[in-house]
């Protein structure tokens, strides 16, 4: 484990400067007390079993930390995340925890579901989008069984809003429930971007 990775991917995390200064801080001091642990500690099993508790320490610091002043501006901000393969390069990125950033609507018309995302800050990344599709959906009957899982082409954005439709050809009439768990983002020469959320829309067909 790389302390001074864990430590950068602490800073990257979207918190208020106060917020994340004071949870740097505290990384780097824990980080320093287990370094010098570790180098007076000469018994190699004793420095691994030393070295995997400092890693936890960091973390739960780290996370307690995060939570806590994520907690304390009242809303849980959203946050990129680097996406990488087996070795750890970084292959792409996602954007975690819009479910505030994204307002999501539903209504039936026809066979078709048709479901507005409107951006909450359409000039805030990762929203500067060109179009905008449903990468993960679950329908579920009023009694909790999922009828229908699947994903939904992309929509052009205008005016800082996507409408992207679902066909429900295959299921009958009644009353359902649909959740949004992904989305995909996509814009003109970048790679597309997964953003993940929770958004649910009852609707009655």
């Amino acid at each position: 484990m790389d302390y001074r990775k864990l430590k950068n991917a602490a800073e990257k995390i979207t918190l208020p400067e106060e917020a994340r200064q004071r949870i740097a801080k505290n990384c780097r001091i824990r980080i320093s007390e287990n370094t010098e642990e570790h180098t007076m500690n000469k018994s190699r099993n004793t420095s691994v079993v030393r070295k995997s508790v400092a890693v936890f320490a960091v973390l739960a610091i780290c996370l307690t930390l995060s939570v806590t002043a994520l907690a304390a501006t009242g809303v849980l901000q959203g946050y990129f995340r680097d996406i990488t393969d087996w070795r750890g390069a970084i292959v792409g990125i996602a954007y975690e925890n819009a479910d505030d950033e994204i307002n999501m609507s539903a209504a039936v018309s026809g066979e078709q579901l048709v479901v507005t995302a409107a951006f909450v800050d359409a000039e805030k990344p990762p929203f500067l989008a060109d179009s905008l599709g449903i990468a993960e959906y679950t329908v579920t009957d009023d009694e909790g069984n999922v009828v229908m899982e699947g994903a939904a082409d992309a929509s052009a954005i205008v005016d800082g809003e996507a409408v992207i439709t679902i066909d429900l050809s295959g299921i009958e009439s009644g009353s359902y429930s649909l959740t949004v768990t992904s989305l995909v983002a996509e814009k003109k020469a970048d790679q597309p971007m997964n953003v993940y959320g929770v958004w649910t829309c009852a609707f009655t067909k």
